[in-house]
């Protein structure tokens, strides 16, 4: 699969490989990320347990996502995907049946640590290393093709886990989920990944890696090259960006006058306009490279937030916000994917990519307190408009520093 420059799409097995990853890490995504919002409101009606108490616990499986990045992305450049992530599959199952037992908040948050430590080796970073290794020069069209059919996780989950909750009640629910990543993702990933390349192995001409060597090695050369510095800045700024939207776009358009019918249509078609940005990203691959991609996604963040600012309930530019917003979210996963071969080199992709990654996790964790706290000392949300227009800024310009020459 690595060294044919035939192109994915012509290539049966390479495209078979990459399309069974991707449905694993749909349900990865849909499951274990996108699930967490529809039990709020069961957990609260039983259990009388805040929001604050309820978000705190999947707060704390980023942090553990994050802390835990760097860790996943020795093991895969050491050992590749295939025992990390069916392991990690086969942990959410469990996590999740027991989830079906819990008491008490305690344990509640117990189930969400164990939920991310399985997130930290099944999601993109995982996903995008396998591959990366695997189909080398051809990589952009795997993690394309990985982007597009996973970006309709919340799509499908999210109504899906809303049906089973009116049908059972949400302990059946999680033991159905469990069940269903069990029979999905546990086999996909064990059987499937026994074709992928291994970076450790020397089957690609790269050196075992056993190590981050901090003076010498891949991991060493990558910290020295300030474009890695650069576009984990990038990075960060994003993450915190899209969280904080994320948390507080409902209560910022209901503060401007916008009806929640409103709000819920605007918000619906953010996911939507991502997959529609990673479609324009693979029409027109031979154009947009790596560089015009990031390019765009920065520029689109930026005129959807100048949007935001200017919607009113009476002249609809909150339709046009979602639009550019999404296209932005959308190409941006790609380029995440893409940074480290690009900007540095293939070898240790993931352990590099695990550090950035470890840095824009503690931004997702932290960004939606730090917006709270600006909206407290301002008592509007025009000033966290203008925090996420500057962090925006910084996050373009510090891509433009990154891909530089």
């Amino acid at each position: 699969m690595h060294e044919s420059e035939t192109s994915l799409w012509r290539d049966y097995p390479a495209l078979s490989f990459v399309v069974w990853l991707s449905i694993a890490q749909t349900v990865s995504w849909g499951i274990m990320f996108y699930g967490f919002a529809v039990f709020i409101k069961p957990l609260t009606t039983e259990f009388g347990w805040s929001k604050a108490d309820i978000t705190g616990a999947f707060t704390l499986s980023l942090l553990v996502v994050g802390l835990l990045s760097v860790s996943a992305g020795i093991i895969l450049d050491r050992f590749g995907g295939r025992w990390l992530m069916s392991g990690a599959s086969a942990l959410g199952a469990v996590i999740l049946l027991l989830a079906a037992h819990i008491e008490t908040l305690t344990a509640y948050y117990v189930v969400w640590i164990g939920l991310g430590l399985a997130m930290s080796a099944t999601l993109y970073p995982a996903g995008f290393a396998v591959v990366v290794a695997t189909l080398g020069p051809r990589a952009r069209q795997g993690v394309t093709i990985m982007t597009l059919i996973a970006g309709f996780a919340s799509t499908v989950f999210i109504p899906l886990i809303s049906l089973l909750l009116e049908l059972m009640d949400w302990r059946e629910t999680f033991t159905l989920l469990g069940l269903i990543l069990a029979c999905i993702c546990v086999p996909i990933h064990a059987y499937v990944l026994r074709l992928e390349r291994v970076p450790g192995t020397g089957q690609t001409g790269r050196p075992r890696i056993f190590t981050i060597d901090l003076q010498d090695g891949p991991v060493a050369a990558g910290l020295r090259n300030p474009a890695f510095w650069w576009i984990g800045i990038c990075f960060t700024t994003n993450s915190l960006v899209m969280a904080g939207v994320t948390v507080h776009i409902i209560p910022l358009m209901l503060e401007r006058g916008f009806a929640m019918a409103v709000i819920v249509a605007t918000i619906a078609m953010i996911g939507p306009m991502q997959v529609a940005g990673r479609v324009v990203v693979t029409v027109f691959e031979n154009w947009l490279d790596f560089r015009k991609a990031g390019l765009m996604s920065g520029v689109f963040l930026l005129i959807g937030f100048g949007l935001l600012f200017l919607a009113q309930p009476n002249n609809y530019l909150n339709y046009l916000f979602p639009i550019f917003y999404g296209s932005s979210l959308g190409i941006i996963t790609i380029v995440r994917a893409l940074a480290v071969p690009e900007l540095i080199g293939p070898e240790a992709y993931g352990a590099l990519n695990g550090l950035l990654g470890l840095a824009s996790s503690l931004a997702l964790a932290i960004a939606p307190v730090l917006i709270s706290w600006v909206w407290l000392l301002s008592q509007s949300y025009t000033a966290p408009l203008f925090v996420f227009s500057a962090v925006g800024l910084v996050s373009l310009l510090s891509f433009i520093m990154a891909v530089r020459r």
